[in-house]
């Protein structure tokens, strides 16, 4: 299993009541789900953060991290 896990969730992140931990059998389904969250809360709903993506050095976890 593969996880998408967002670390140290902002205030805006809470509000947005999106899961800070998701699971996928495919690496590519959790790197998009990664992604577009990245996404989302950047464009969409937190305006005061930056986000970004990083794997993690066993290469099955995805973390979400405010810049």
């Amino acid at each position: 299993m593969y996880k998408v896990i967002v670390e140290n969730e902002c205030s805006c992140f809470i509000k947005s009541k999106k899961p800070y931990e998701q699971e996928f059998e495919k690496s590519f389904l959790a790197y998009m789900a990664a992604e577009e969250m990245v996404e989302y809360m950047q464009k969409e709903f937190c305006k005061r953060h930056e986000f970004k993506v990083n794997k993690s050095a066993d290469g099955f976890t995805y973390r979400v991290e405010i810049v």
